[in-house]
């Protein structure tokens, strides 16, 4: 399988030189730990060194200022989007029914978008129920009803928020595109997310991490998981650079 560079300097090095085409990865953190930006990163190396058009989805932050925080990296999203390269979404949250994966879907179509960024998770199950999903066809195995189709697909809201996101990340991925996920991490535990069912989900997962001691604050990035690749797991350092991120050897801090 192709291999699809992420464009943080060192990040590459620790998942086999890239992550694998049409591959869905959580990036998963607590807030100010630069997910955000990785994500917005990622899109921008499609764009500019792969070309490879990028779509990003926002339930949580208004555009304007992503593509301000963007452009303070130098990253003009909005020449991209001039120029048919990137496109965003912004997802409301008071519409009732509202069928997010046909608009991410028509999104990434307009623009051929071969990277997508979803920006959060952890917003999305907060309101869960204000969306509609799509199912698939349910086929008759006895093949005795005519067209073997027991129930046509259709939309469904889903009260259940873990099968929400298990469902969700699903119909993301059938769009064949490179996909980050973002989502929270709880705050004071050990879990890597909120909803407890993305980490096993998604093919690979990125933890990233905030350390604040008495004299230092330090950020880290380790790989926890990536299906089909082999990994250099462990923390690494992270920094933010005036190109964006950057990951390091990791040294210890007290």
């Amino acid at each position: 399988m192709k291999r699809v560079k992420s464009g943080i300097e060192g990040l590459d090095l620790l998942i086999d030189g890239g992550f694998l085409e049409g591959h869905s990865i959580l990036v998963c953190g607590h807030p100010g730990t630069g997910k955000t930006v990785l994500s917005l990163q990622f899109l921008w190396e499609g764009i500019k060194n792969s070309t490879e058009n990028g779509l990003y989805v926002s339930i949580e932050d208004h555009l304007p200022k992503l593509k301000f925080y963007a452009s303070q990296f130098g990253w003009d999203f909005e020449k991209a989007v001039k120029m048919k390269k990137m496109n965003f979404l912004e997802i409301p949250i008071d519409q009732r029914g509202f069928k997010i994966v046909d608009a991410i879907q028509e999104a990434a179509k307009e623009v051929g978008a071969k990277r997508i960024a979803i920006d959060s998770l952890s917003a999305l199950n907060v309101n869960a129920r204000m969306f509609d999903l799509p199912l698939k066809d349910q086929m008759d195995p006895t093949g005795t009803i005519k067209g073997r189709v027991l129930k046509v697909a259709g939309y469904t809201p889903f009260e259940n928020l873990e099968q929400f996101t298990y469902l969700f990340i699903d119909r993301v991925v059938d769009i064949e595109a490179t996909t980050l996920f973002i989502t929270d991490a709880p705050s004071g535990q050990e879990a890597l997310t909120k909803d407890g069912v993305s980490e096993y989900v998604c093919d690979g997962v990125i933890q990233m991490q905030l350390h604040d001691t008495s004299r230092n604050v330090s950020r880290t990035l380790a790989v926890k998981k990536m299906r089909g690749t082999p990994i250099i797991p462990g923390m690494n350092s992270l920094k933010f650079t005036p190109a964006g991120l950057e990951v390091g050897e990791y040294k210890a801090f007290y």
